[in-house]
């Protein structure tokens, strides 16, 4: 690093702010691990604590190797050039006129006075338009904050997928057919609604919700340990004996506290 600007004492600084950031976020996980009301709760911020402290770890040995290679005398095929702002506040040389020769002024030629070039304003950027915030999601089921003291814990790779919704559905909830592509609009008369969904490396007795939203707001939820057999579907099933009311309808599948899938529909 041969230019001006001291990159290695920069560097350093911002690795050692990152690393105290994320050694005060880790601690903040690990305490709400230890005193949060839900076993749910207390698990994710287990993992994030975990995630911080690594974090800062990477960042330790990050600052360790770059310091031990630049003060080693150990050359870098290649300069960093100083940012553009850098000549903003070093003094401009100022260059000295030569002198020139006088004119020799006769008494019937007239000099016109040379004309100043006319200065023209420099047009400022533009801003770009800051984005817009995402949109929040409705918090979780209360059924999903509720431990479950038998539940065994789900690996990070279990997973629902491809969740499929109809109004064609048996007693037990299970679909008879299945439309191609699958229904998303349906009659307020509807009384009943099921879905198939995939699942991968789901453990028997984990923890799983399933959750119904209309406009926003929570509808129904429950929460249920896996008995599924491994490689076979999932089903859901949800029924209204005086129809589904209209509205904008979104099922949701969570396992733990991650949420997998997410379907809309409607019914009018």
């Amino acid at each position: 690093m041969t230019s001006g600007i001291p990159w290695l004492q920069i560097l350093t600084g911002i690795g050692i702010a990152g690393i105290v950031l994320a050694l005060i976020l880790a601690f903040r996980a690990w305490r709400e691990a230890r005193l949060a009301r839900y076993l749910i709760l207390r698990r994710s911020a287990s993992r994030r604590a975990r995630q911080w402290f690594w974090i800062a770890v990477g960042l330790a040995l990050g600052i360790s190797a770059l310091n031990g290679v630049i003060r080693s005398g150990f050359q870098l095929p290649f300069e960093i050039p100083p940012p553009p702002w850098a000549g903003w506040f070093s003094p401009s040389p100022i260059a000295t006129p030569s002198p020139m020769p006088s004119p020799t002024v006769s008494p019937f030629i007239e000099i016109s006075p040379t004309p100043l070039p006319t200065p023209h304003p420099t047009a400022s950027p533009t801003p770009s338009p800051s984005p817009s915030p995402s949109p929040t999601m409705p918090p979780y089921p209360p059924t999903l904050l509720t431990p479950i003291p038998q539940a065994v814990p789900a690996p990070p790779n279990a997973r629902f997928f491809d969740l499929a919704l109809t109004d064609a559905c048996d007693e037990r909830g299970r679909p008879i057919r299945i439309p191609s592509p699958p229904p998303t609009v349906f009659p307020t008369r509807t009384i009943r609604i099921c879905g198939r969904f995939q699942v991968e490396n789901m453990p028997a007795g984990a923890a799983w919700t399933v959750a119904w939203y209309r406009d926003g707001a929570l509808e129904d939820s429950s929460t249920l340990l896996w008995n599924g057999a491994p490689g076979l579907p999932g089903y859901i099933y949800n029924t209204r004996p005086e129809g589904f009311p209209p509205g904008q309808w979104e099922v949701r599948l969570y396992i733990e506290d991650r949420l997998q899938v997410r379907v809309p529909f409607e019914v009018r």
